[in-house]
């Protein structure tokens, strides 16, 4: 069958290539998709930092308790929204394990530096250097509070040498500092640039006092690995800390590449869902149109004496063919499609720079598997079809099978069309997250209902459109109305694929399109404040205090943003916030309140958004306990992150 499937394909050129063209383009969008999700999924970030330590110890998420099902407590981990740390007694508690030559703290500060302010870098103690390791290029450590050494990656661009001066910013203060020696850690070529105080400076600068961002642990050369790693791991539990190792030391690093990964595998799963959805349809629909166009050729093998059976296996052989051909070029054109993908998300911030394309044999053999799964099936279905109808019926002129589908699909279309009309209430009744969710339900349900309809929407176009089409064309046009009434079922894929692309790329367009605009239109009517001071590092506390004796200031409000762990009806979430001073708010912020005063915002009280109120059932006056701990040495906290995110704050209750 396989060589005569061969022969069918060689002659019959011209009727297997939009078959042929169906395959390969499902398998380069399916390709590109799963090897974003596979990338997401193998990326851990840059190791580099920790390089020479055997484990890093920090703290980057948090295990919160959930509801309480059948008896048993559902606890979700969560990253933590900014960077957590751990006291300095664990690093002398791992400096005490047998077989460990050095614990070394490692303290992560923001800094900027006015020689390359668009730089991004951040400040250490000179002892972390040993945990990259480091190499002293040129000139000496730092000694004094009033010395820096830089990295290499920060020296080059700004022609910083030893000897040189220049000022950095830390804390929302700028500080002038001479330049003691250049450092390079071979082989980080991504990453933050880096600069080291002292370790006694570095530890005044620090706004965390007694904590450490990480700590790296060194061995003796003769040390037990795993006993080390095991009293490792047990210390960094007893003090709520996770203990990193391998490829997981650049999660420590970098917790940031934790939710890259996340968005890739996000990213991915879901395009990688709709691109089933469509490659489904459409080859579905190509490879049955492409049988039953056939069926007077399958017909007459059929008269010579061919069974049913040798008539489905060799169509099967055919598409089973095509399948592995279209995997041949597919898959070298995803991968090169992933590469600008990667490049596009990269250059837009949404993935790291570090972020790299990985794997490519997992998901080759997923998607040539499926795609050929899918086709195989609907060759199968197509060819069952065909082979029942009698030689002689199918030799003749008048159509061998119904226009439109059958009963089962029709009321799977109209419950999928229903099902879309109940959810578009639902959006329209809700907003928030709920909203969003109603909202992408309602567009899966309509375009699949479309496409289980689509022979009865075929036809009911051609009926209604037929005089206008006559009316343009004249006989041209008829004839096309007529062929569409007799054909709708053949002609589902071209509705089916319209409808997908129309769906997907008006979702992506208008969605992103809208929450743009509303987040710029809440932003400016959110502010009522005539100026803004702002600072990449951070301003001090005293700098609103400054602002408000300016002569003709009126009001001034210190604003951070941030986001906390809250827990909600079905899992935690980590969502905006912003910390203010409720002094004068009311004339530089306006926050919408709909109930309670901004007056009585104080240390053991919160204001949140009717959002926020409504998804969480909070009301005002409420008294919110937070959960039990999810593990006896892991209290649940809450954790601010670095500024950037805009809060959500349709409204405000207290």
């Amino acid at each position: 069958m396989f060589r005569l499937a061969a022969r069918t394909l060689r002659h019959r050129t011209g009727g297997f290539l939009a078959t042929f063209a169906a395959l390969a383009a499902g398998v380069t969008v399916l390709m590109t998709c799963a090897l974003l999700v596979e990338s997401g999924w193998r990326h851990q970030g840059d190791p580099h930092r920790y390089g020479a330590a055997v484990a890093v110890v920090a703290d980057r998420d948090l295990t919160v308790d959930g509801p309480t099902v059948l008896g048993e407590t559902e606890r979700t981990t969560v990253l933590l929204p900014e960077r957590g740390s751990v006291p300095r007694k664990v690093a002398g508690d791992l400096s005490d394990v047998p077989g460990v030559d050095r614990a070394v703290g490692d303290r992560r500060l923001v800094v900027t530096t006015t020689a390359a302010p668009e730089l991004p870098t951040t400040g250490h103690g000179w002892s972390s250097t040993a945990l990259a390791p480091h190499r002293l290029v040129s000139g000496r450590p730092p000694r004094s509070d009033g010395e820096i050494a830089v990295d290499a990656r920060l020296a080059g661009p700004t022609g910083l040498v030893p000897g040189a001066t220049t000022e950095v910013v830390t804390g929302g203060v700028s500080r002038t500092y001479e330049v003691s020696g250049v450092v390079d850690a071979d082989g980080a070529a991504s990453g933050r640039a880096a600069l080291f105080f002292t370790d006694a400076h570095a530890a005044a600068l620090d706004p965390h006092p007694g904590r450490y961002d990480a700590v790296g642990v060194l061995t003796a050369p003769d040390a037990d690995r795993d006993a080390v790693l095991a009293e490792v791991r047990r210390i960094a539990d007893t003090a709520g800390a996770t203990a990193y190792t391998g490829d997981d030391r650049g999660l420590a690093a970098e917790p940031e590449s934790a939710a890259a990964r996340a968005l890739a595998l996000g990213a991915g799963a879901a395009f990688a869902g709709y691109a089933a959805a469509v490659v489904g349809f459409v080859v579905a629909g190509t490879v049955g149109l492409s049988v039953r166009h056939r069926r007077r050729d399958l017909a007459l093998l059929r008269a010579v004496a061919a069974t049913p059976g040798q008539v489905r296996s060799m169509l099967l052989a055919e598409v089973g063919l095509l399948a592995l051909l279209a995997g041949a070029v597919g898959v070298p054109a995803g991968l090169l499609a992933i590469r600008r993908v990667r490049d596009a998300l990269v250059s837009r911030g949404f993935l790291p720079a570090d972020f790299t394309v990985q794997g490519g044999a997992l998901s080759a053999a997923a998607v040539v598997v499926t795609v050929a799964a899918v086709a195989l099936l609907s060759a199968w279905i197509a060819a069952l079809r065909v082979t029942r109808i009698r030689p002689t019926e199918a030799l003749g002129e008048a159509a061998v099978e119904p226009a439109t589908g059958g009963r089962v699909r029709l009321i799977c279309g109209l419950a999928c069309g229903a099902g879309a009309l109940s959810l578009t209430a639902l959006t329209g009744a809700t907003d928030g997250q709920t909203a969003l969710g109603a909202a992408m339900g309602m567009l899966y349900l309509f375009v699949l209902g479309v496409a289980l309809l689509a022979p009865w929407i075929n036809q009911a176009a051609a009926r209604l459109l037929g005089p206008v089409l006559r009316t343009v064309w004249g006989d041209s046009g008829y004839l096309a109305a007529a062929n569409l009434r007799a054909h709708a079922r053949g002609t589902v894929a071209v509705l089916t694929a319209l409808v997908l692309s129309v769906g997907l790329g008006g979702t992506v367009w208008f969605l992103q399109g809208n929450l743009e605009r509303q987040a710029a239109v809440q932003s400016r009517e959110g502010v009522l404040a005539r100026y803004a001071l702002t600072s990449g590092a951070g301003l001090p506390a005293s700098a609103v205090a400054e602002a408000r004796r300016v002569p003709g200031v009126v009001a001034a409000t210190g604003v951070r943003r941030t986001s906390v762990v809250v827990p909600d009806r079905l899992e935690p979430q980590t969502v905006p916030a912003q910390g203010i001073d409720p002094l004068g708010a009311d004339r530089t912020l306006d926050l919408r309140v709909r109930s309670g005063s901004l007056d009585a915002l104080r240390e053991g009280t919160v204001a949140v958004s009717t959002a926020r109120a409504d998804a969480a059932g909070w009301r005002l006056g409420l008294r919110r306990r937070h959960p039990a701990p999810a593990h006896p040495r892991r209290p649940h906290r809450h954790r601010p992150r670095r500024p950037g995110a805009d809060p959500d704050r349709p409204g405000l209750r207290r």
